[in-house]
């Protein structure tokens, strides 16, 4: 039986750079996570703004035709169906001269509220969402 001389140098990791090493991989999916989830915001908040200006859009050509604004979104043949995160709704004031749109979130953005007028551009209301 012959005698292994003893290894030269170390082998294989510790536990403590094991703990490292998994430490800061931790801290960066986390942050992957977060930052996926401001993206994310970010494009249901452009599906509130589109929605918002294509019912300006259609009420604008609404109005051209009969002199009013409608708060019938059947009549504007508007499809508020396509729209996942938002639910959109139209109020008309100041003897149908006038009308107001909102946009409030439903599922993932619910709380989330967005408007528009007939000469502005989609508002949110929930700035700090």
């Amino acid at each position: 039986m012959t005698l292994r001389p003893p290894l030269s140098g170390r082998r294989g990791i510790t536990i403590i750079e094991l703990a490292i090493v998994l430490a800061i991989t931790a801290i960066l999916a986390s942050l992957a996570v977060v930052t996926y989830g401001k993206f994310a915001n970010k494009a249901r908040f452009t599906q509130a703004q589109i929605a918002l200006k294509h019912l300006q859009k259609t009420e604008t050509v609404w109005f051209s035709e009969h002199d009013t604004y409608s708060d019938n979104l059947v009549v504007l043949d508007f499809d508020p169906t396509k729209y996942d995160y938002y639910q959109v709704s139209v109020a008309v004031d100041n003897d149908a001269r006038d009308f107001t749109g909102r946009a409030d979130g439903i599922s993932a953005m619910a709380g989330d509220r967005w408007h528009i007028t007939r000469d502005g551009d989609p508002l949110h209301d929930t700035p700090n969402f």
